[in-house]
Protein backbone atom coordinates (compact mmCIF):
# COMPACT_ATOMS: atom_id res chain seq x y z
CA UNK A 1 0.00 0.00 0.00
CA UNK A 2 1.44 3.30 -0.74
CA UNK A 3 2.04 6.65 1.28
CA UNK A 4 -0.73 8.18 0.11
CA UNK A 5 -3.38 5.41 0.40
CA UNK A 6 -2.64 4.69 3.54
CA UNK A 7 -2.86 8.55 4.92
CA UNK A 8 -5.87 8.57 2.58
CA UNK A 9 -7.34 5.69 5.14
CA UNK A 10 -6.57 7.18 8.59
CA UNK A 11 -8.09 10.84 7.55
CA UNK A 12 -11.28 8.78 6.25
CA UNK A 13 -11.34 6.76 9.57
CA UNK A 14 -11.29 10.38 11.63
CA UNK A 15 -13.34 11.65 9.26
CA UNK A 16 -16.11 8.86 9.38
CA UNK A 17 -15.37 8.25 14.02
CA UNK A 18 -16.11 12.33 14.88
CA UNK A 19 -19.50 14.17 15.21
CA UNK A 20 -20.08 17.28 14.43
CA UNK A 21 -16.24 18.95 16.00
CA UNK A 22 -14.55 22.49 15.33
CA UNK A 23 -13.07 22.45 12.14
CA UNK A 24 -9.62 22.79 14.20
CA UNK A 25 -10.15 19.61 16.27
CA UNK A 26 -10.72 17.88 13.08
CA UNK A 27 -7.58 19.13 11.30
CA UNK A 28 -5.54 18.47 14.34
CA UNK A 29 -6.89 15.18 14.66
CA UNK A 30 -5.45 14.94 10.98
CA UNK A 31 -1.79 15.97 11.74
CA UNK A 32 -2.16 13.67 14.59
CA UNK A 33 -2.76 10.84 12.67
CA UNK A 34 -0.39 11.67 9.96
CA UNK A 35 2.69 12.02 13.16
CA UNK A 36 1.60 8.96 14.12
CA UNK A 37 1.84 7.07 10.67
CA UNK A 38 5.39 8.71 10.65
CA UNK A 39 6.41 7.47 13.92
CA UNK A 40 4.47 3.42 13.05
CA UNK A 41 6.97 4.05 9.88
CA UNK A 42 9.76 4.57 11.75
CA UNK A 43 9.69 1.70 13.87
CA UNK A 44 9.16 -0.38 10.97
CA UNK A 45 12.06 0.32 9.10
CA UNK A 46 14.35 -0.09 11.85
CA UNK A 47 12.91 -3.69 12.37
CA UNK A 48 13.90 -3.75 8.59
CA UNK A 49 10.30 -3.00 7.14
CA UNK A 50 11.32 -2.54 2.74
CA UNK A 51 8.33 -0.60 2.27
CA UNK A 52 9.36 0.95 5.26
CA UNK A 53 12.45 2.24 4.04
CA UNK A 54 11.65 3.51 0.38
CA UNK A 55 9.03 5.34 2.45
CA UNK A 56 11.94 7.22 4.55
CA UNK A 57 13.91 7.21 1.58
CA UNK A 58 11.21 9.51 -0.26
CA UNK A 59 11.14 11.66 2.99
CA UNK A 60 14.83 12.23 3.20
CA UNK A 61 15.13 12.95 -0.51
CA UNK A 62 12.77 15.61 -0.19
CA UNK A 63 14.74 17.05 2.28
CA UNK A 64 18.09 17.07 0.68
CA UNK A 65 16.21 18.48 -2.13
CA UNK A 66 16.33 21.46 0.07
CA UNK A 67 19.65 22.11 1.30
CA UNK A 68 21.47 20.70 -1.39
CA UNK A 69 22.28 22.31 -5.44
CA UNK A 70 22.02 19.81 -7.95
CA UNK A 71 24.40 19.94 -10.59
CA UNK A 72 22.69 21.35 -14.25
CA UNK A 73 25.38 20.53 -16.61
CA UNK A 74 24.17 17.34 -19.21
CA UNK A 75 27.02 15.92 -19.98
CA UNK A 76 28.75 15.96 -16.76
CA UNK A 77 25.37 13.85 -14.87
CA UNK A 78 25.53 11.90 -18.56
CA UNK A 79 28.64 10.74 -17.39
CA UNK A 80 27.73 9.94 -13.37
CA UNK A 81 24.67 8.17 -14.46
CA UNK A 82 26.32 6.36 -17.16
CA UNK A 83 28.68 4.80 -14.45
CA UNK A 84 25.88 4.49 -12.00
CA UNK A 85 23.43 2.63 -14.67
CA UNK A 86 26.41 -0.07 -15.46
CA UNK A 87 26.78 -0.71 -11.43
CA UNK A 88 23.50 -0.80 -10.67
CA UNK A 89 22.29 -4.47 -12.02
CA UNK A 90 24.40 -6.06 -10.19
CA UNK A 91 22.91 -5.30 -7.21
CA UNK A 92 20.09 -6.63 -5.11
CA UNK A 93 17.81 -3.50 -4.38
CA UNK A 94 15.23 -5.68 -2.28
CA UNK A 95 12.40 -4.43 -4.81
CA UNK A 96 13.66 -0.61 -4.19
CA UNK A 97 14.43 1.92 -6.75
CA UNK A 98 18.27 3.39 -6.18
CA UNK A 99 18.13 6.80 -7.58
CA UNK A 100 21.13 9.35 -8.67
CA UNK A 101 21.99 12.79 -7.59
CA UNK A 102 25.10 14.85 -9.02
CA UNK A 103 25.69 17.90 -6.41
CA UNK A 104 27.38 21.09 -7.57
CA UNK A 105 30.12 21.06 -4.10
CA UNK A 106 33.58 21.16 -4.50
CA UNK A 107 34.08 18.48 -1.85
CA UNK A 108 35.45 15.13 -2.37
CA UNK A 109 32.27 13.12 -1.39
CA UNK A 110 30.03 10.70 -2.14
CA UNK A 111 27.15 9.08 0.47
CA UNK A 112 24.29 6.72 0.23
CA UNK A 113 20.75 7.11 2.54
CA UNK A 114 18.38 4.92 3.30
CA UNK A 115 16.03 3.73 0.05
CA UNK A 116 19.39 3.42 -2.33
CA UNK A 117 19.78 7.22 -3.00
CA UNK A 118 23.58 7.58 -4.16
CA UNK A 119 24.97 11.23 -4.04
CA UNK A 120 27.82 12.24 -5.55
CA UNK A 121 29.64 15.62 -5.16
CA UNK A 122 31.24 17.34 -8.40
CA UNK A 123 34.55 17.68 -6.55
CA UNK A 124 34.64 13.75 -6.76
CA UNK A 125 35.42 13.91 -10.35
CA UNK A 126 38.44 15.95 -9.59
CA UNK A 127 39.98 13.31 -7.41
CA UNK A 128 38.30 9.97 -8.94
CA UNK A 129 39.72 10.91 -12.56
CA UNK A 130 38.72 7.96 -14.68
CA UNK A 131 35.21 5.56 -15.34
CA UNK A 132 36.83 3.04 -13.08
CA UNK A 133 37.14 5.02 -10.11
CA UNK A 134 34.44 6.68 -10.03
CA UNK A 135 32.86 3.38 -10.32
CA UNK A 136 34.89 2.00 -7.12
CA UNK A 137 33.55 4.97 -5.36
CA UNK A 138 29.91 4.18 -6.68
CA UNK A 139 30.15 0.96 -6.02
CA UNK A 140 31.41 1.30 -2.80
CA UNK A 141 28.01 3.28 -1.76
CA UNK A 142 26.06 0.93 -3.16
CA UNK A 143 27.60 -1.86 -1.34
CA UNK A 144 26.70 0.06 2.29
CA UNK A 145 23.10 0.40 0.76
CA UNK A 146 22.68 -3.38 -0.57
CA UNK A 147 23.62 -4.45 2.87
CA UNK A 148 21.92 -2.05 4.95
CA UNK A 149 24.42 -0.75 6.75
CA UNK A 150 22.95 2.50 7.59
CA UNK A 151 19.82 0.92 9.19
CA UNK A 152 22.78 -1.18 11.64
CA UNK A 153 24.34 1.71 12.73
CA UNK A 154 20.85 3.54 13.18
CA UNK A 155 19.72 0.31 15.31
CA UNK A 156 23.05 0.24 17.69
CA UNK A 157 22.82 4.12 18.14
CA UNK A 158 20.88 5.36 21.24
CA UNK A 159 21.77 8.99 19.78
CA UNK A 160 20.85 8.48 16.29
CA UNK A 161 17.35 7.05 17.32
CA UNK A 162 16.79 10.05 19.30
CA UNK A 163 17.70 12.35 16.42
CA UNK A 164 15.59 9.83 14.60
CA UNK A 165 12.33 10.38 16.64
CA UNK A 166 12.36 14.02 16.84
CA UNK A 167 12.69 14.62 13.25
CA UNK A 168 9.47 12.65 12.27
CA UNK A 169 7.57 14.17 15.30
CA UNK A 170 9.02 17.50 14.02
CA UNK A 171 7.92 17.62 10.17
CA UNK A 172 8.74 21.48 9.80
CA UNK A 173 11.42 21.49 12.00
CA UNK A 174 14.64 21.96 9.20
CA UNK A 175 17.17 22.15 12.27
CA UNK A 176 16.34 18.72 12.88
CA UNK A 177 16.11 17.04 9.36
CA UNK A 178 19.31 19.27 8.86
CA UNK A 179 21.13 17.11 11.83
CA UNK A 180 19.55 13.79 10.72
CA UNK A 181 20.60 14.01 6.96
CA UNK A 182 24.27 15.20 8.91
CA UNK A 183 23.97 11.89 10.64
CA UNK A 184 22.98 10.17 8.04
CA UNK A 185 26.01 11.82 5.07
CA UNK A 186 28.79 11.48 7.22
CA UNK A 187 28.41 8.55 8.94
CA UNK A 188 31.39 6.79 10.46
CA UNK A 189 30.97 2.96 9.66
CA UNK A 190 32.78 0.56 11.56
CA UNK A 191 36.18 -1.57 10.06
CA UNK A 192 34.24 -4.46 9.21
CA UNK A 193 31.53 -2.69 7.55
CA UNK A 194 34.06 -0.24 5.32
CA UNK A 195 35.75 -4.10 4.48
CA UNK A 196 32.42 -5.52 3.61
CA UNK A 197 31.73 -2.34 1.01
CA UNK A 198 35.21 -2.39 -0.75
CA UNK A 199 34.81 -6.02 -1.03
CA UNK A 200 31.79 -6.22 -2.66
CA UNK A 201 32.11 -2.96 -4.06
CA UNK A 202 35.07 -4.22 -6.10
CA UNK A 203 33.81 -7.56 -7.16
CA UNK A 204 30.39 -5.97 -8.49
CA UNK A 205 32.54 -3.43 -10.05
CA UNK A 206 34.37 -6.04 -12.17
CA UNK A 207 31.22 -8.07 -12.78
CA UNK A 208 29.76 -4.56 -14.44
CA UNK A 209 33.16 -4.32 -16.83
CA UNK A 210 35.45 -1.87 -14.72
CA UNK A 211 38.59 -2.72 -13.92
CA UNK A 212 38.93 -3.05 -9.88
CA UNK A 213 42.54 -2.19 -9.90
CA UNK A 214 41.09 1.03 -9.50
CA UNK A 215 39.83 0.69 -6.11
CA UNK A 216 43.99 0.21 -5.17
CA UNK A 217 45.13 3.76 -7.22
CA UNK A 218 42.06 5.86 -5.82
CA UNK A 219 42.85 4.86 -2.13
CA UNK A 220 46.52 5.91 -2.71
CA UNK A 221 45.59 9.10 -4.08
CA UNK A 222 43.35 9.53 -0.77
CA UNK A 223 46.16 8.25 1.08
CA UNK A 224 48.98 10.08 -0.21
CA UNK A 225 46.86 12.61 -0.09
CA UNK A 226 46.02 13.19 3.61
CA UNK A 227 47.98 10.67 5.53
CA UNK A 228 46.85 7.70 7.12
CA UNK A 229 44.23 9.55 9.29
CA UNK A 230 44.30 12.83 10.47
CA UNK A 231 43.81 15.46 8.03
CA UNK A 232 41.11 13.79 5.90
CA UNK A 233 37.92 15.82 5.09
CA UNK A 234 34.48 15.06 3.89
CA UNK A 235 34.58 11.84 2.09
CA UNK A 236 37.68 10.61 3.53
CA UNK A 237 36.46 11.89 7.02
CA UNK A 238 33.55 9.06 6.89
CA UNK A 239 35.30 6.38 4.44
CA UNK A 240 38.89 6.97 5.55
CA UNK A 241 41.49 4.98 3.50
CA UNK A 242 44.24 2.85 5.04
CA UNK A 243 47.20 1.43 4.27
CA UNK A 244 45.18 -1.93 5.16
CA UNK A 245 42.28 -1.26 3.20
CA UNK A 246 45.33 -0.88 0.03
CA UNK A 247 46.45 -3.96 0.90
CA UNK A 248 43.28 -5.60 1.11
CA UNK A 249 42.07 -4.34 -2.52
CA UNK A 250 45.15 -5.98 -3.91
CA UNK A 251 44.59 -9.21 -2.42
CA UNK A 252 41.23 -8.87 -4.13
CA UNK A 253 43.28 -8.29 -7.42
CA UNK A 254 45.06 -11.33 -7.17
CA UNK A 255 41.79 -13.53 -6.28
CA UNK A 256 40.80 -12.29 -9.60
CA UNK A 257 43.42 -12.95 -11.36
CA UNK A 258 43.50 -9.14 -12.28
CA UNK A 259 46.94 -7.08 -12.61
CA UNK A 260 47.60 -3.98 -11.08
CA UNK A 261 47.76 -0.61 -13.32
CA UNK A 262 47.46 2.85 -12.87
CA UNK A 263 46.37 4.36 -16.49
CA UNK A 264 42.30 3.94 -17.12
CA UNK A 265 39.74 5.55 -19.52
CA UNK A 266 38.37 8.50 -19.21
CA UNK A 267 35.09 9.08 -21.11
CA UNK A 268 33.90 12.65 -19.16
CA UNK A 269 34.96 14.36 -22.31
CA UNK A 270 33.72 12.10 -24.26
CA UNK A 271 32.63 12.91 -28.26
CA UNK A 272 31.18 11.87 -31.40
CA UNK A 273 30.31 12.81 -34.29
CA UNK A 274 27.09 14.05 -33.47
CA UNK A 275 25.93 14.51 -37.49
CA UNK A 276 22.85 15.81 -38.09
CA UNK A 277 22.07 14.34 -41.54
CA UNK A 278 18.37 12.36 -41.60
CA UNK A 279 19.52 9.84 -44.33
CA UNK A 280 19.95 6.46 -42.83
CA UNK A 281 22.51 4.50 -43.96
CA UNK A 282 23.51 7.04 -46.35
CA UNK A 283 26.92 5.81 -47.23
CA UNK A 284 25.52 1.91 -47.97
CA UNK A 285 28.19 0.59 -45.23
CA UNK A 286 25.62 -0.96 -43.71
CA UNK A 287 26.16 -4.95 -44.38
CA UNK A 288 23.25 -6.17 -46.59
CA UNK A 289 20.87 -8.46 -44.96
CA UNK A 290 20.56 -12.58 -44.87
CA UNK A 291 17.97 -11.95 -47.88
CA UNK A 292 20.20 -9.33 -50.15
CA UNK A 293 18.39 -6.62 -49.11
CA UNK A 294 20.32 -2.83 -48.22
CA UNK A 295 19.21 -1.49 -44.72
CA UNK A 296 17.36 1.63 -44.66
CA UNK A 297 16.78 1.87 -48.55
CA UNK A 298 13.77 -0.32 -50.44
CA UNK A 299 14.35 -1.50 -54.65
CA UNK A 300 11.53 -0.58 -55.96
CA UNK A 301 12.37 -1.99 -59.46
CA UNK A 302 15.16 -3.22 -61.67
CA UNK A 303 18.77 -4.73 -60.46
CA UNK A 304 20.16 -3.06 -57.48
CA UNK A 305 23.31 -3.98 -54.99
CA UNK A 306 26.22 -2.70 -52.76
CA UNK A 307 29.74 -2.59 -54.81
CA UNK A 308 32.83 -3.00 -52.79
CA UNK A 309 35.52 -1.29 -54.73
CA UNK A 310 35.53 2.66 -56.01
CA UNK A 311 33.22 4.40 -53.52
CA UNK A 312 33.97 8.00 -52.82
CA UNK A 313 33.73 7.15 -48.80
CA UNK A 314 34.48 3.71 -47.12
CA UNK A 315 34.26 0.79 -48.61
CA UNK A 316 30.53 0.51 -50.36
CA UNK A 317 28.27 2.36 -52.71
CA UNK A 318 24.94 2.01 -54.29
CA UNK A 319 25.27 0.37 -57.67
CA UNK A 320 22.04 0.46 -59.95
CA UNK A 321 21.85 -1.59 -63.53
CA UNK A 322 19.61 -0.98 -66.34
CA UNK A 323 19.85 -4.28 -68.64
CA UNK A 324 17.10 -2.85 -71.22
CA UNK A 325 16.99 0.85 -72.75
CA UNK A 326 13.31 0.55 -71.73
CA UNK A 327 14.05 -0.19 -67.97
CA UNK A 328 14.65 1.14 -64.61
CA UNK A 329 16.16 0.52 -61.23
CA UNK A 330 15.38 2.60 -58.91
CA UNK A 331 15.51 2.89 -54.83
CA UNK A 332 13.87 4.62 -51.91
CA UNK A 333 15.43 5.87 -48.59
CA UNK A 334 13.80 5.19 -45.16
CA UNK A 335 11.01 7.61 -44.36
CA UNK A 336 12.17 10.74 -43.13
CA UNK A 337 9.73 12.59 -40.40
CA UNK A 338 10.20 16.76 -41.87
CA UNK A 339 9.33 20.23 -40.66
CA UNK A 340 7.21 21.54 -43.79
CA UNK A 341 8.08 25.43 -42.60
CA UNK A 342 11.80 24.28 -42.65
CA UNK A 343 14.38 24.63 -45.96
CA UNK A 344 17.06 21.55 -46.54
CA UNK A 345 20.14 21.07 -48.25
CA UNK A 346 20.38 17.89 -50.35
CA UNK A 347 23.97 16.59 -51.68
CA UNK A 348 24.93 12.69 -53.42
CA UNK A 349 27.82 11.65 -55.32
CA UNK A 350 27.33 10.00 -58.33
CA UNK A 351 29.35 8.68 -61.55
CA UNK A 352 28.00 6.69 -64.32
CA UNK A 353 29.73 3.24 -66.04
CA UNK A 354 31.12 5.30 -69.42
CA UNK A 355 29.51 8.74 -69.32
CA UNK A 356 26.35 7.48 -71.16
CA UNK A 357 23.71 5.96 -68.50
CA UNK A 358 21.24 8.36 -67.45
CA UNK A 359 20.41 8.94 -63.79
CA UNK A 360 17.41 11.06 -61.72
CA UNK A 361 16.93 12.24 -58.30
CA UNK A 362 13.90 12.98 -56.72
CA UNK A 363 11.57 13.22 -53.87
CA UNK A 364 8.32 11.55 -52.61
CA UNK A 365 6.28 13.21 -50.56
CA UNK A 366 3.92 11.60 -47.83
CA UNK A 367 0.83 12.53 -45.27
CA UNK A 368 1.19 11.60 -41.96
CA UNK A 369 -0.48 8.09 -42.43
CA UNK A 370 2.87 7.36 -45.13
CA UNK A 371 0.27 7.95 -47.92
CA UNK A 372 2.03 9.14 -50.95
CA UNK A 373 0.81 12.52 -51.86
CA UNK A 374 3.36 14.17 -54.77
CA UNK A 375 6.17 12.53 -56.65
CA UNK A 376 8.84 15.08 -58.08
CA UNK A 377 12.09 15.73 -59.32
CA UNK A 378 13.12 18.56 -57.75
CA UNK A 379 17.00 17.60 -57.16
CA UNK A 380 17.98 16.15 -60.38
CA UNK A 381 16.06 15.10 -63.49
CA UNK A 382 16.47 12.44 -65.62
CA UNK A 383 20.03 12.97 -67.89
CA UNK A 384 22.94 11.77 -68.47
CA UNK A 385 25.83 11.15 -66.05
CA UNK A 386 29.16 11.62 -66.27
CA UNK A 387 31.91 8.89 -65.59
CA UNK A 388 33.83 10.33 -62.99
CA UNK A 389 32.28 10.99 -59.17
CA UNK A 390 30.89 13.64 -58.99
CA UNK A 391 28.47 15.54 -56.48
CA UNK A 392 25.00 16.90 -57.24
CA UNK A 393 23.81 19.47 -54.54
CA UNK A 394 20.64 21.02 -54.26
CA UNK A 395 18.45 23.18 -51.77
CA UNK A 396 14.78 22.31 -51.42
CA UNK A 397 13.43 25.58 -50.81
CA UNK A 398 10.01 25.70 -49.35
CA UNK A 399 9.22 29.28 -50.16
CA UNK A 400 6.24 31.57 -52.22
CA UNK A 401 4.64 29.98 -55.15
CA UNK A 402 7.39 27.39 -55.32
CA UNK A 403 6.59 25.83 -52.35
CA UNK A 404 7.54 22.04 -52.22
CA UNK A 405 5.50 20.70 -49.00
CA UNK A 406 1.45 21.40 -48.88
CA UNK A 407 -0.02 20.91 -45.40
CA UNK A 408 -0.67 17.44 -44.94
CA UNK A 409 3.20 16.73 -45.58
CA UNK A 410 4.65 15.10 -42.89
CA UNK A 411 7.36 12.26 -44.39
CA UNK A 412 9.82 12.36 -47.52
CA UNK A 413 11.61 9.86 -49.31
CA UNK A 414 14.77 10.31 -51.62
CA UNK A 415 14.41 8.70 -55.05
CA UNK A 416 17.56 7.29 -56.95
CA UNK A 417 16.98 6.01 -60.18
CA UNK A 418 18.27 5.14 -63.28
CA UNK A 419 17.36 5.61 -67.04
CA UNK A 420 15.33 5.37 -69.03
CA UNK A 421 16.79 4.88 -71.91
CA UNK A 422 20.18 3.98 -71.18
CA UNK A 423 21.68 0.52 -70.44
CA UNK A 424 24.59 0.03 -68.00
CA UNK A 425 25.48 0.79 -64.15
CA UNK A 426 25.59 4.32 -61.98
CA UNK A 427 26.13 4.50 -58.60
CA UNK A 428 25.66 6.54 -55.78
CA UNK A 429 27.49 7.22 -52.46
CA UNK A 430 27.25 9.81 -49.27
CA UNK A 431 23.51 10.63 -49.64
CA UNK A 432 23.49 13.77 -47.09
CA UNK A 433 19.44 15.35 -46.24
CA UNK A 434 19.97 18.09 -43.69
CA UNK A 435 17.88 21.29 -42.35
CA UNK A 436 19.21 24.31 -43.94
CA UNK A 437 21.91 26.64 -41.77
CA UNK A 438 22.61 22.94 -39.70
CA UNK A 439 25.71 23.11 -38.96
CA UNK A 440 28.42 19.83 -38.72
CA UNK A 441 29.90 19.98 -35.48
CA UNK A 442 33.67 20.98 -36.39
CA UNK A 443 36.43 18.20 -35.56
CA UNK A 444 39.67 20.50 -35.41
CA UNK A 445 41.47 16.64 -36.25
CA UNK A 446 40.68 16.62 -40.08
CA UNK A 447 40.35 13.07 -41.17
CA UNK A 448 39.62 12.08 -37.75
CA UNK A 449 36.92 9.49 -38.56
CA UNK A 450 39.67 7.98 -40.38
CA UNK A 451 36.72 6.64 -43.15
CA UNK A 452 38.81 7.89 -45.92
CA UNK A 453 42.64 7.40 -47.66
CA UNK A 454 44.80 8.62 -50.28
CA UNK A 455 45.91 7.37 -53.37
CA UNK A 456 48.49 5.58 -51.50
CA UNK A 457 46.17 4.12 -48.60
CA UNK A 458 47.35 5.99 -46.18
CA UNK A 459 43.92 7.46 -43.60
CA UNK A 460 43.86 11.24 -45.04
CA UNK A 461 44.68 13.72 -42.03
CA UNK A 462 47.39 11.44 -40.51
CA UNK A 463 51.28 11.04 -41.72
CA UNK A 464 53.21 8.27 -40.08
CA UNK A 465 55.70 5.22 -41.24
CA UNK A 466 54.92 4.18 -44.84
CA UNK A 467 53.37 0.31 -44.21
CA UNK A 468 52.55 0.70 -40.97
CA UNK A 469 49.04 2.55 -41.03
CA UNK A 470 45.79 1.40 -42.54
CA UNK A 471 42.53 1.76 -42.88
CA UNK A 472 40.58 -1.18 -41.81
CA UNK A 473 37.20 -1.74 -42.71
CA UNK A 474 36.64 -5.14 -40.41
CA UNK A 475 37.23 -3.08 -37.29
CA UNK A 476 35.25 0.37 -36.34
CA UNK A 477 33.76 1.28 -33.33
CA UNK A 478 31.73 3.91 -35.43
CA UNK A 479 31.08 4.66 -39.06
CA UNK A 480 32.95 1.80 -41.12
CA UNK A 481 36.64 2.06 -40.74
CA UNK A 482 39.70 2.71 -38.29
CA UNK A 483 42.76 3.26 -38.14
CA UNK A 484 45.05 0.45 -37.75
CA UNK A 485 49.01 1.18 -36.44
CA UNK A 486 50.62 -1.83 -36.77
CA UNK A 487 54.02 -2.75 -34.67
CA UNK A 488 57.26 -1.32 -36.49
CA UNK A 489 59.31 -4.75 -34.38
CA UNK A 490 62.02 -2.20 -32.82
CA UNK A 491 61.08 1.45 -31.77
CA UNK A 492 57.95 3.74 -31.24
CA UNK A 493 55.31 3.26 -33.92
CA UNK A 494 53.21 6.11 -34.21
CA UNK A 495 51.26 8.97 -36.36
CA UNK A 496 50.53 12.82 -36.38
CA UNK A 497 47.42 14.82 -37.33
CA UNK A 498 47.76 17.56 -39.57
CA UNK A 499 48.52 20.72 -37.32
CA UNK A 500 46.05 23.25 -36.29
CA UNK A 501 46.88 26.61 -37.04
CA UNK A 502 46.54 28.91 -33.96
CA UNK A 503 45.26 32.05 -35.32
CA UNK A 504 41.55 30.28 -35.69
CA UNK A 505 41.98 29.84 -31.90
CA UNK A 506 40.85 31.90 -29.11
CA UNK A 507 43.34 32.77 -25.81
CA UNK A 508 42.17 30.88 -22.93
CA UNK A 509 39.36 28.68 -24.75
CA UNK A 510 39.27 25.43 -23.59
CA UNK A 511 39.76 22.20 -26.17
CA UNK A 512 38.32 18.58 -25.54
CA UNK A 513 39.77 15.36 -26.89
CA UNK A 514 38.22 11.97 -27.26
CA UNK A 515 39.38 8.95 -28.79
CA UNK A 516 38.39 5.34 -29.30
CA UNK A 517 41.35 2.62 -29.38
CA UNK A 518 41.53 -1.46 -29.26
CA UNK A 519 44.79 -3.23 -29.36
CA UNK A 520 45.48 -6.75 -30.38
CA UNK A 521 46.99 -7.61 -27.16
CA UNK A 522 47.91 -5.13 -23.94
CA UNK A 523 49.86 -2.35 -24.78
CA UNK A 524 50.52 1.27 -23.79
CA UNK A 525 50.98 4.59 -25.61
CA UNK A 526 50.46 8.04 -25.52
CA UNK A 527 48.65 10.99 -27.01
CA UNK A 528 50.82 14.15 -27.27
CA UNK A 529 49.43 17.69 -27.90
CA UNK A 530 52.20 19.86 -28.34
CA UNK A 531 53.11 23.27 -29.85
CA UNK A 532 54.73 23.73 -33.30
CA UNK A 533 56.92 27.14 -34.16
CA UNK A 534 57.03 28.41 -37.55
CA UNK A 535 59.60 26.32 -38.61
CA UNK A 536 57.50 23.02 -37.34
CA UNK A 537 59.61 21.89 -34.59
CA UNK A 538 58.04 21.37 -31.00
CA UNK A 539 57.92 24.03 -28.43
CA UNK A 540 59.56 22.99 -24.79
CA UNK A 541 56.00 22.85 -22.97
CA UNK A 542 53.57 20.21 -23.75
CA UNK A 543 49.56 21.48 -23.65
CA UNK A 544 48.92 17.73 -22.91
CA UNK A 545 50.10 14.04 -22.42
CA UNK A 546 47.50 11.57 -21.62
CA UNK A 547 48.63 7.64 -21.72
CA UNK A 548 46.28 4.72 -22.19
CA UNK A 549 46.27 1.42 -22.03
CA UNK A 550 44.59 -1.50 -24.38
CA UNK A 551 42.64 -4.02 -23.24
CA UNK A 552 42.54 -7.43 -26.04
CA UNK A 553 39.94 -6.97 -28.61
CA UNK A 554 37.85 -4.35 -26.48
CA UNK A 555 37.37 -1.14 -27.53
CA UNK A 556 37.72 1.48 -24.85
CA UNK A 557 37.75 5.10 -24.80
CA UNK A 558 39.56 8.31 -23.20
CA UNK A 559 38.81 11.61 -23.11
CA UNK A 560 41.36 14.87 -21.82
CA UNK A 561 40.84 18.68 -22.22
CA UNK A 562 43.42 21.38 -21.47
CA UNK A 563 43.39 24.97 -21.99
CA UNK A 564 44.69 27.26 -25.58
CA UNK A 565 46.81 29.62 -23.30
CA UNK A 566 50.34 31.28 -24.34
CA UNK A 567 53.21 31.89 -21.96
CA UNK A 568 55.06 35.05 -22.28
CA UNK A 569 58.00 33.33 -24.16
CA UNK A 570 55.42 31.22 -26.53
CA UNK A 571 53.62 34.55 -28.04
CA UNK A 572 54.95 35.32 -31.58
CA UNK A 573 56.68 31.78 -31.60
CA UNK A 574 53.90 29.25 -31.21
CA UNK A 575 52.45 28.72 -34.50
CA UNK A 576 50.38 25.48 -34.72
CA UNK A 577 49.07 22.98 -32.31
CA UNK A 578 49.90 19.30 -33.19
CA UNK A 579 48.51 16.19 -32.03
CA UNK A 580 51.25 13.21 -32.38
CA UNK A 581 50.12 9.15 -31.02
CA UNK A 582 53.07 6.99 -29.95
CA UNK A 583 53.33 3.34 -28.72
CA UNK A 584 55.71 0.46 -28.40
CA UNK A 585 54.27 -2.33 -30.03
CA UNK A 586 55.83 -6.13 -31.09
CA UNK A 587 56.04 -6.70 -34.86
CA UNK A 588 53.01 -9.17 -34.81
CA UNK A 589 50.80 -6.72 -33.10
CA UNK A 590 47.78 -3.94 -34.01
CA UNK A 591 46.28 -0.93 -32.19
CA UNK A 592 42.99 0.47 -33.81
CA UNK A 593 42.00 4.32 -33.51
CA UNK A 594 38.45 5.74 -34.39
CA UNK A 595 36.64 8.75 -33.80
CA UNK A 596 39.31 10.82 -32.74
CA UNK A 597 37.83 14.61 -32.02
CA UNK A 598 39.44 17.41 -30.72
CA UNK A 599 36.87 20.49 -30.69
Amino acid sequence: MTTRKLCLLLILFILTNVKMLPAKNVLMDILGAYQKYQEVNMTMWLVGDIGAEKRFGKELQFWMGLTQKPEKDPKTNAYVRGVFDRLIPHYNTRGMKYTLQVIRESSANAFVIPGGHVYVHTGLLDVAQSDDELAAVIAHELAHAERRHALKNFRASTAAVAILNKAVKNKRDRETWGTLLSYLTLMKFSRTQEDEADDLGQARMAVAGFNPAAQVTLWEKFLKKHGDSKGIEQYLSSHPPSSDRIQNARNNLKKMNVSEQAVFANTRQIMTFDRVNLVANSSFEDAPTSAGLIPAWETIEGKTGLADAAAITGKRSLQLSSEQRMTSARVLSDFIAINIASDFVFSVWSRSENGQQNAAVGLELYDNQKRLRNRLWAIRPSAPLGQEWQKIEARIANIGENRIFSANTAFMRIVLQTGPFSEGSVWFDEVNLRPYGAVEPINLLAGGDFERADSSGVPVGVSGRPGLLCLDFEKANSGYASLQMKGAGEGETGFVFTPIAIEGLKAGQQISCSLFFLGSQQQKGVVIVEMLNAAGEPLTRRLAQVEFETTPDKWQATSFAFKHELQKDEEGVAKAIRLRVAASIPVDASIWFDTFVMR
